[in-house]
This record gives structure tokens, C-alpha cells and sequence, in this order.
């Protein structure tokens, strides 16, 4: 790890510091923004300042949150590094989730603020008015002059420094929290794995809310490396995409695999020489898309990177052009993760095997906000805590670790964690319903999520299903494929709803 990237957590350097003084290194270093404007990190530190400025003092908690949901800008990147640097989490919220989604998480979280712009204002006004919650809109903040000369730069020591939202079980998203070392950590390998340098340009292309997004701002405004900052509307976009690695000189992209599936489908002809990292994580990389994309980036490193949003990254596989395995492996520890391979007991499996995956590591979550979800997915082996990925993997005799499938109900879906329950609730919400049970079933293309709906409705179709979900539930989390029948719900010798059958059956009728 670069030493030049390290910090005292018990000493007066708060992360935030440690981010200025990179950035100061490389003042010049480009971010683009998916409407092509370019600032360089000085402005950007300029206009988190000024964002800074507006934000409310601290309150009576120990520890509190400033929300940020907007479109993904230079002003909402300036507003992460903002909430940072008064030493406050930072809770993004994706802009595109459903207004009931949002409320949601607002309710749990209780933030001293909420950072909108024009897209999510008018939005979220009824519930900052309901709750007396102080609205700072960006697009108001970027019409004032910057205030870098009045504004002092004071250092706050912080521990917590980011909230995601996952989904949850219950039907509530489950928050998890993040500490600064933990952010620092991860970046520090990127950098020294990646060798990022201030001639790389990094392409970010999920969401801030999404975990992926971590490594692309903290390596990048770490390493002095340009960053290109795709919101929603660009990252579906592969046309858009290819212009903008061409026009950025993007040198490494990050996403999940249907991104650059998207990408392979529209990049025609078109060959990237200068990409020389293709980072993907998140759910499994189709091979006839790999080898797409071998052709499009000829030069180009292939990582398949593994992790979750309470541990971030933990193994990774660099994928070979020549006899690439299908499905790839999950790859080899980074340096500083500690794992083992447990049975259904708790009980390690030592060399080759089979078992749930746990993990420990500097870049694990403090814990959910829940204590009691915490406890249940942390156990404690000499002297060390393991987050219990709840992922069943393979080690085979070269110590290569590979995915076998999921011990609980969560899968991965365009890169984003879906827990089924969470999507059987929202679906028996609806009135029409008697009985819901979500499945995923997996081709060529990838994984693929279905439902089986049991409803005495003759009105009830797939249409109804998909408009009552969107209110509640991330694009992922809609199934694609609906069968709405007066049948019950298939169960399994002990009669329990079983989502295996019916991917069993749903699989056997493609054949």
C-alpha cells in the first residue's frame, strides 16, 4: 500500500484532510461531467467549500448525517467532500429510487440536512417540511460566488464517514455504516493494484449510492488521476459511453458486467486502445460479452473483482485473453483480508471444500444500524470478527476461491443486491395478490429475476404488478418475467414456499 496514502485515525489528520492535501498535489486534474462541462480539482474544492458554508452546525448528536440526493454532477461530488469535511457521514441517496423509497431511508436516518437540486427538490420538500428538515439545494448554492477565501479550513477528526442503504429482508433497506479507515484502506490497494497515476483517467459509472462508487472518487482524487462522472441517464446509455472514454481519454473503467455489456452492444467496430483497466464486480460477467470486449480494449488488464457493501472489495481474478474460464473464479484474497470457508455448523473447512464464505478486513462495515442485524451476521474466530457473506463458495486445490450460490435469499442483479423477501413484500402489498414468491433463473445473458403471483383477480396482469413495484422498489428489483395464476405458490416436502422449484420448472420450460 502507498505510504503517502495513510492516516492516524486517533491522530488530528481527519480523512477529509488527508483528500485536500492529495487534491492540492494535482490542482489541474480533470473531472468531466456527462454533459461534457470540465472542472479542474481546484474548482471542485472551491465549490465544496462554498457548499460547506450552507450546511447547518453541528447538533446534539454524537454523530450525525447529511443526506445527498441529486443528479450525479460536479456539485454532487463537491457536496460529498462538503459533508466530509465538517466531519459528518455523508448518506447517499439515489436520485432515480422511488419518492416512497427515499422517505423511507429518511425516516431511519434522520439527517441534520438533505442535499437536493432541481431533480429531487420538489420531491422530498413534503417530507424536510413534515419533518422540519433543512433542504440545501445545489442548484441555488452554484448561483453564489465561491467563498475559498473566507471560509477557514478547520480539521475535524471523523469515524464515521458514509451511509449506504441495502436491501433488507423485512422489506426495509438496511443501513450500513462505514468508517473513514475503512474508505482509506480500500483506496490505498486500489491505487498500488492499479498503479493510478495523474496521466489515468477514471470512468465512474454507478451511482454515489451504490458502494462501487468509492473506489472511483478516493482513488482517483488520491492518485491526481481525471475522473468522468456518467449519471443515470449516460450510464444506460453505451452509445454516450463510448464517446465519452474517446473524449475523456478514460483509462480505467469500473462498472458492474451489464454496463459493459451495454457498452459491447454499441461499440460497433470501434477498438480503445488507451484503456488499459477493466474493473467489473457485482454479478457474473457473461463470456461471449468478455470476449467482445477483449476485441474492444486490446490492451487492456481484465479484473473480476469480489465483494460486498459491508465488507467492499475482498478477492479479485485477473482474467486471462487465452483459455478464459467460464465461469470465472472469484479469484485470491487482497492483501490485507482475512477469510475462512465455514460449514453449516460454524465449523472451518481447511483446504479444499466447500462452505459460506467469511470475511475479515480493514474495509468492513462498523455494523448496521441495527444492532441485532449486526450480531447476526458477524461471528468471532480467534480473536478477529468475520462478516458472514451468506455467499456458499468453492476452494479448489490451488487455493482459487469460486462462487457456488447463495446460502440466503440475496442476489446480485445489474450489479445491485436484491434480497428476494424484500421483493415478495412489496409484491404481496399489492391488493390484488394472495400469495408472492420472486425466483431467479440464469441464461446466457445473465441472471434473470421472475415471480410467481397467486391472485383470485381476473384483472390482475403483469403490468398492474410492474407499476405497483415501481413505487417502492429500484429498477433491479422489478421482475422481468411475471406468471399470475390461481395456483398457489409451489412448496417443497416440508411446505415451505420453495423459490428453487420454480426455477427448476421456469428453467426446464425454456429447454
Amino acid at each position: 500500500m502507498l505510504q503517502r496514502n495513510s492516516f492516524d485515525i486517533n491522530g488530528t489528520q481527519s480523512f477529509s484532510d488527508l483528500l485536500r492535501r492529495e487534491m492540492d498535489v494535482m490542482p489541474d486534474a480533470a473531472i468531466h461531467g456527462s454533459d461534457g462541462a470540465v472542472i479542474t480539482y481546484a474548482e471542485l474544492q472551491e465549490r465544496s467549500d462554498t457548499i460547506r458554508s450552507t450546511l447547518p452546525g453541528p447538533g446534539q448528536r454524537a454523530e450525525e448525517s447529511i443526506a445527498i440526493c441529486a443528479a450525479k454532477t460536479h456539485d454532487c461530488l463537491a457536496a460529498i467532500l462538503a459533508v466530509l469535511a465538517t466531519g459528518r457521514a455523508y448518506a447517499p441517496l439515489d436520485p432515480t429510487h422511488p419518492t416512497a423509497r427515499l422517505t423511507t431511508i429518511l425516516d431511519d436516518l434522520h439527517p441534520s440536512a438533505v442535499v437536493v437540486d432541481a431533480s429531487t427538490e420538489a420531491l422530498l420538500k413534503p417530507w424536510a417540511h413534515a419533518t422540519g428538515t433543512p433542504l440545501i439545494d445545489l442548484d441555488l448554492i452554484a448561483e453564489r460566488d465561491p467563498c475559498v477565501a473566507t471560509l477557514p479550513v478547520v480539521s475535524v477528526q471523523q469515524d464515521l464517514a458514509a451511509l449506504l442503504h441495502t436491501s433488507g429482508s423485512t422489506g426495509k433497506p438496511k443501513r450500513v455504516e462505514i468508517e473513514a479507515h475503512a474508505l482509506n484502506a480500500f483506496q490505498g490497494w486500489v491505487i498500488d493494484e492499479l498503479s493510478l497515476r495523474i496521466d489515468d483517467c477514471v470512468m465512474s459509472h454507478a451511482p454515489f449510492a451504490f458502494d462501487l462508487s468509492f473506489l472511483d472518487i478516493y482513488a482517483s482524487l488520491m492518485s491526481g488521476a481525471g475522473l468522468v462522472l456518467a449519471d443515470s441517464k449516460t450510464a444506460r446509455n453505451g452509445a454516450r459511453l463510448c464517446d465519452l472514454i474517446q473524449q475523456a481519454g478514460v483509462t480505467v473503467w469500473h462498472s458492474a458486467p451489464s454496463a459493459l455489456k451495454l457498452l459491447a452492444e454499441s461499440a460497433g467496430d470501434k477498438v480503445m486502445p488507451t484503456m488499459r483497466c477493466v474493473l467489473f464486480a457485482g454479478e457474473p460477467m457473461p463470456a461471449r460479452v468478455l470476449q467482445r470486449l477483449f476485441r474492444i480494449f486490446p490492451n487492456a488488464r481484465f479484473l473480476n473483482i469480489y465483494g460486498c457493501t459491508e465488507t467492499n472489495d475482498t478477492f479479485f481474478y485477473e482474467v486471462p485473453r487465452e483459455n478464459t474460464p467460464d465461469p470465472l473464479p472469484l479469484g485470491r484474497k487482497l492483501p490485507y483480508v482475512a477469510f475462512l470457508l465455514a460449514d453449516a455448523d460454524g465449523a472451518e473447512i481447511n483446504g479444499e471444500g466447500e462452505g459460506e464464505l467469511w470475511v475479515s478486513c480493514p474495509t468492513m462495515m462498523r455494523g448496521y444500524a441495527d444492532p441485532e442485524l449486526t450480531t447476526a451476521v458477524l461471528a468471532h474466530r480467534d480473536g478477529r470478527s468475520y462478516y458472514r457473506s451468506g455467499d456458499l463458495v468453492r476452494r479448489d486445490a490451488e487455493g482459487v476461491i469460486h462462487f457456488v450460490g447463495r446460502v440466503d435469499t440475496v442476489v446480485k442483479l445489474s450489479g445491485v443486491r436484491v434480497d428476494l423477501n424484500e421483493v415478495d413484500f412489496a409484491l404481496a402489498s399489492h391488493p390484488g395478490v394472495d400469495e408472492a414468491l420472486s425466483f431467479v433463473t440464469y441464461t446466457s445473458d445473465g441472471t434473470v429475476l421472475n415471480a410467481w403471483v397467486t391472485s383470485h383477480c381476473d384483472e390482475l396482469n403483469s403490468l398492474d404488478l410492474r407499476l405497483h413495484l415501481m413505487k417502492t422498489l429500484p429498477t433491479p428489483a422489478i421482475p422481468r418475467n411475471f406468471t399470475v395464476s390461481l395456483l398457489p405458490v409451489p412448496r417443497n416436502s416440508n411446505g415451505k414456499a420453495c423459490r428453487r422449484l420454480l426455477a427448476q420448472t421456469c428453467e426446464s420450460a425454456a429447454k
